[in-house]
């Protein structure tokens, strides 16, 4: 006899892509903007053809958002794990297609994080919304993405254009995000009259980054350019821009113009007038340590860290064959001491002023 009891299937759980895929389609609009060319221009269509058919799409509603977006425009895609940020949940990659279909030459990658949704319409609550604007904008910095870029539109992740990869289906919560981001503690002079700053935001923000610029200037300068200088300082005035809390007549942040114009003109100020030759009281702070902040300084370091080591190994080669060519008896040519080291003659040249300090030496009847 044959058993007509319903047999139970067990359903295997979905893959972090399959639940991305899903997360996608339920919270793209049902009539969405997207576009296949001008980003800053688009049609709207329904959400399952837009996410089908191009390349550019709104995945975040008017009223609710669900996903952060940052538009990261160097060629790394993973600055978030040198960061130490939690990992995305899609990354998606691949240079841009300009008009008449041919490829740009912009590149970059789109960073979506899955959020629980807050609602930002008018209906909205005034504490999430700023909080959500406050880890965007913290993670945002962190990350080193555009800050130009504003939404709605992002690449689409379903598009086969573009190299999509899903990590995993966690969805944030702000907290969760919150918790890696470093807040940074506030620098203030010795012995500085604060309650005689007028009651502005941006005295109190310029006075701020003067005293943390008096503080590193001596490194940037003898490490960095005037441009990497001024971008450093941008970056610590976008972390004292909070005002929560000072009991000023104004609390909201300052716009980019008014930290632009603050940062030039400390940045210029302090990289040509301020060359202070003692602590002050303030023990080696004067060649305070600044982290790289960018794959363009990190390559910089290394270039001058490896171009220093490879000088000392060609000082001490040539040294070595110095001493042995007197001592042998032989001339001191560049062309013996460069069949002594290996080295080219070209290289063996840079280094003379070692040739005349041995020969000074020899005639002075001091060996090696």
């Amino acid at each position: 006899m044959t058993n007509n009891a319903e047999q139970l299937v067990p359903v295997m759980p979905l893959c972090a892509r399959e639940q991305l895929i899903q997360r996608l389609y339920r919270t793209t609009p049902p009539r969405t903007l997207c576009t296949n060319d001008d980003i800053t221009m688009g049609r709207y269509r329904y959400g399952e053809i837009a996410l089908v058919e191009y390349l550019h799409v709104q995945v975040n509603p008017k009223a609710i958002q669900y996903w952060l977006i940052f538009d990261i425009d160097d060629e790394s895609a993973f600055s978030w794990e040198d960061k130490l940020l939690p990992p995305p949940n899609i990354i998606v990659s691949g240079p841009s297609i300009c008009k008449f279909g041919r490829l740009g030459d912009q590149g970059g990658a789109h960073l979506l994080y899955a959020i629980q949704g807050v609602t930002t319409g008018l209906k909205g609550r005034r504490k999430p919304i700023a909080f959500l604007k406050y880890v965007n904008q913290a993670m945002r910095i962190k990350l080193g993405a555009d800050e130009g870029y504003t939404g709605p539109l992002c690449k689409n992740p379903l598009h086969p254009h573009w190299k999509t990869t899903f990590l995993h289906a966690h969805e944030y919560s702000l907290n969760e995000l919150n918790d890696f981001l470093h807040k940074p503690t506030r620098e203030y002079g010795h012995g500085f009259d604060w309650g005689a700053v007028a009651n502005s935001r941006n005295c109190y923000l310029f006075h701020q980054l003067r005293f943390t610029a008096y503080k590193r200037v001596n490194y940037a300068r003898e490490n960095w350019r005037f441009e990497d200088w001024q971008k450093h300082l941008f970056g610590v005035a976008e972390s004292l821009n909070n005002f929560d809390g000072f009991g000023l007549a104004k609390e909201s942040p300052l716009k980019y113009k008014e930290l632009q114009s603050i940062t030039q003109s400390v940045a210029s100020w302090t990289w040509q007038k301020y060359f202070p030759n003692h602590n002050r009281g303030v023990a080696g702070t004067w060649l305070y340590q600044i982290p790289i902040q960018s794959t363009a300084l990190a390559q910089r370091e290394g270039a001058r860290y490896t171009h220093q080591k490879r000088r000392e190994t060609s000082e001490a080669l040539i040294k070595q064959a110095l001493c042995k060519l007197s001592t042998e008896g032989q001339k001191l040519t560049q062309k013996n001491i460069a069949n002594e080291t290996g080295l080219t003659r070209q290289t063996v040249a840079k280094y003379n002023h070692l040739i005349k300090d041995v020969k000074y030496a020899s005639l002075q009847g001091i060996k090696c």
